[in-house]
């Protein structure tokens, strides 16, 4: 058994690797990127295959496929698979040196958390798959750790590897780790110099990794941190080329060294430097492939629009013509209630109440530019309204919109994720969250979002499969009380002397306060 194996990585779905978001992106940046409905996907380092897992759920016409070295973890995530019947998945243990060139060639790959935690010599064979593997207008995606920004980090990495140095046991080794960090941790929370301000943020963020992450981060025998540079470089050797960022691509569009003649990848690097970018994760293409990089003009009509977003002030309503001034700046807030943004375009003040009306649900270009024009020409006068629907005016409009995309104040989608925010009498959750209810608190949702969900959450989530309605689920809910696993509660006080119909209102408002919640919260099939 490998270090791996007894220590196997964090199970999580990453929203960033997915399908959807890779071709949006790139389509972005004027590539023309494989349609994902039936998508062929491979994932390098898949662990037990949950991220995997989670695109064949998603796009049920697609191919995919998930390799890692673990034989252990790819067992487990067999069995995910034979759990959730899917036939459009394939799992292998093996070395990536292994990879047959009878497996063809893929539309998306995907190595997240590989390039920089293996050996020089199997970069090379990483790359080499996607020189040989990915498909001529395919889009892969790398993740990998940078400096300037892991310097830090490396000299905390450097640390826990002397403190453990004599220690093989990997149980043991994260606990001396563990200690140490905590020592450091008191020994310089006095201290106001510029270095241990630093150092302390530096470390609480490590202490409060999961043990599984800080161990293969700061204790394998791997981690090997490039500048962007050398990645780059390290591309162009296999006939590879960088798009931009997964999650932040805002660089890779913008001029901020006008005055020094630059490439775009040595703006990038000159980035990093400026903001000591300690991690990235890159989408990369043939090199053969012409990347539109300045002067991005979306087709707007080909995407699906998305966002949280609600006026802050309660001055005006938003059917009072008041509220669409020209002078009259409307804050809005995002999903954690904080100011994103604040607007003077009548235009822009309909767009994001129609977002923000529909959300989590997306609409698409074509149909969200009908219901914000009614809803302008159901407040303005005539007049005013054709001033506010103009040409020039959606041409801006757009313009800030990509802006937001940008600054992951709105989301866009070429493929928009499939849920319903309706309960029905025998409501459906997603199968993975149904799985990983059984796993632990984590709970991926239909949006590969992940929120932590409490236990009668979990409970109730694990049982929607279509056949139980609320009175199945709230006599659940009774026998965990029964049992003991379920308290009731008035207040912030158990309640320890309810009668049965007390006990049942409480059970009915409970089941469907949840029901609600993990409907709002995009957990539930359509």
């Amino acid at each position: 058994m490998t270090v791996y194996d007894k220590i196997p990585y964090t199970r999580y779905v990453y929203q960033q690797t997915q399908p959807d978001h890779l071709a949006t992106l790139a389509t972005l940046f004027g590539l023309q990127p494989p349609p994902v409905e039936h998508c062929r996907v491979l994932e390098l380092g898949c662990a037990s295959g949950i991220n995997t897992l989670a695109m064949a759920l998603a796009i049920p016409q697609g191919e995919f496929w998930g390799v890692d070295l673990s034989i252990q973890q790819i067992a487990q995530g067999q069995e995910f698979v034979q759990y959730l019947d899917l036939k459009n998945i394939t799992l292998l243990a093996m070395d990536m040196r292994s990879l047959s060139a009878d497996l063809g060639t893929f539309d998306y790959i995907i190595a997240h958390g590989v390039y920089s935690w293996v050996s020089a010599d199997l970069r090379d064979v990483l790359l080499g798959i996607y020189q040989r593997h990915l498909q001529p207008q395919g889009i892969g995606y790398l993740s990998y750790n940078v400096y300037p920004g892991w310097r830090l980090n490396q000299a905390l990495r450097e640390m826990l590897l002397y403190r453990t140095r004599q220690i093989t046991n990997p149980d043991e080794k994260l606990q001396k780790s563990q200690e140490l960090l905590n020592f450091f941790i008191t020994l310089v929370k006095d201290k106001f110099d510029s270095y241990s301000l630093s150092l302390r943020g530096e470390l609480e963020q490590i202490r409060q990794l999961s043990p599984n992450y800080l161990f293969h981060e700061f204790l394998e025998e791997n981690n090997h941190p490039v500048f962007f540079h050398e990645f780059v470089e390290h591309l162009e050797h296999y006939g590879l080329q960088y798009i931009a960022d997964a999650k932040m691509p805002r660089a890779a569009v913008e001029q901020f060294f006008p005055d020094l003649s630059v490439t775009i990848f040595e703006q990038e690097q000159y980035w990093d430097f400026l903001r000591n970018t300690p991690y990235r994760e890159s989408l990369i293409t043939h090199q053969t492939l012409p990347v539109e990089r300045e002067c991005l003009t979306p087709q707007f009509e080909r995407y699906y629009l998305a966002a949280p977003l609600k006026p802050v002030s309660v001055r005006f309503l938003p059917e009072d013509p008041d509220f669409y001034q020209e002078g009259h700046l409307e804050q809005f807030s995002n999903a954690a209630g904080q100011t994103a943004l604040s607007i003077g375009s009548p235009l822009l003040k309909a767009v994001c109440l129609c977002l923000g009306e529909v959300w989590p649900h997306s609409l698409s270009f074509p149909e969200l530019k009908r219901q914000a024009e009614y809803l302008l020409s159901s407040t303005l006068e005539n007049g005013h309204y054709q001033e506010a629907i103009s040409v020039e005016q959606w041409a801006e409009v757009e313009s800030v919109l990509l802006d937001l995309y940008f600054k992951k104040i709105i989301e866009l989608h070429l493929y928009p994720p499939r849920f319903t925010t309706f309960v029905s009498r025998f409501p459906i959750a997603s199968p993975l969250a149904r799985l990983q209810c059984l796993q632990g608190d984590q709970i991926t949702n239909l949006r590969c979002e992940i929120f932590t969900l409490d236990w009668a959450s979990r409970e109730i989530l694990q049982h929607l499969e279509g056949r139980q309605d609320r009175s199945a689920l709230q006599a659940i809910l009774r026998q965990a009380i029964r049992d003991g696993k379920l308290a009731v509660y008035q207040g912030q006080e158990k309640a320890t002397s309810l009668s049965e119909s007390q006990i049942d209102e409480y059970l009915n408002q409970q089941v469907e306060r949840i029901l609600q919640q993990l409907a709002a919260r995009a957990y539930l099939v359509s």
